[in-house]
């Protein structure tokens, strides 16, 4: 017995102390590598090539792999190294590169929900396979991953500076119909980019069942925003809302024109309308309408093959 003891004892005096809340939180933390010398040893043999070809140390941010937080994800590094963006996934002492080329990325996705922020990068490889590569951190270092999603924008064009103010303005309308979604585009604009139309679709509810005189309802589309502009179609949504009122976060998906094979209207069975957008490699996405917006539906696609033709 006193043996068990001993041993017990050991164990609680061997466990490391637990982590604070604000210790767990920090794990979840991006944070960026400046320099050759402080990069993780299991990236070293990627860096050594730019190191001794005399290249300056690209930007890079270390993404964490972190439990007890919010999920479980593998660590993971991104480096824009001018034409090309690499994310690096560890794996042990080692890591799994893939190098996006600019030119090659189909759309560049943003989602946040409360502290949980995750940048999905999705193209053809240097290799010429066809990839998707997520990076998921806390939303309070979303700030160093910014640069490299307006990299990803800015692939076609130079245009630095903020979004000029008479373009801000166009989306003013929406204020007193729903100002979050407002602000969420004026956040979403780069500088130099012209809004050629918007469209605002609130969310959709279909009824379930009536008990009691009270009437429940489902979700069937969250709300969500679609902004054309001379250069990228921006689209802002909602999550799908699981249980409750939980409207917190969003997601943004920036996709470059030249990268929309085909963007068309059509019906929907249950008296809706689909906006669909085909990229290339068979990737489709849908949003759904209410049949009043079919008019202005009608004329962002006019809008759209004006400035693709």
């Amino acid at each position: 017995m006193a043996q068990i003891l001993n041993w017990i004892h050991a164990l609680s005096v061997a466990r490391p102390p637990a982590l604070t809340a604000f210790e767990q939180t920090r794990l979840s933390w991006a944070k960026r590598i400046e320099s050759y010398t402080d990069v993780p040893a299991a990236y070293k043999d990627f860096f050594d090539l730019f190191q001794a070809a005399g290249r300056a140390f690209p930007y890079a941010i270390l993404t964490p792999s972190y439990e007890g937080f919010i999920h479980r994800t593998t660590e993971k590094l991104i480096c824009d190294v001018g034409d090309e963006i690499y994310v690096l996934e560890r794996s042990g002492n080692t890591f799994e590169a893939r190098g996006y080329p600019l030119a090659q990325i189909d759309y560049v996705e943003v989602r946040t929900m409360l502290l949980d922020s995750c940048i999905t990068i999705s193209g053809i490889t240097k290799d010429g396979i066809l990839a998707t590569s997520s990076l998921r951190f806390n939303t309070v270092t979303d700030y160093l991953l910014t640069p490299i999603v307006k990299r990803i924008r800015l692939a076609t064009t130079d245009a630095p500076g903020k979004a000029l103010n008479s373009e801000l303005e166009k989306f003013d309308q929406w204020v007193h119909v729903n100002y979050k979604f407002m602000s969420y585009a004026k956040r979403s604009l780069l500088g130099g980019e012209k809004v050629v139309h918007t469209l605002l679709q609130l969310e959709i509810r279909a009824r379930v069942l009536t008990i009691l005189g009270k009437t429940y309802y489902r979700v069937i589309s969250p709300t969500h925003m679609c902004i054309l502009t001379d250069r990228e179609l921006i689209i802002i949504s909602e999550e799908m809302r699981k249980s409750g009122d939980d409207r917190y976060g969003g997601i943004w998906r920036y996709i470059l024109l030249h990268k929309i094979a085909a963007l068309s209207v059509r019906e929907k069975d249950d008296d809706l309308l689909v906006l669909a957008i085909q990229l290339p490699h068979g990737v489709q996405y849908e949003h759904l309408f209410q049949p009043s917006m079919q008019q202005e539906l009608d004329q962002f696609v006019v809008k759209y093959r004006e400035l693709t033709l």
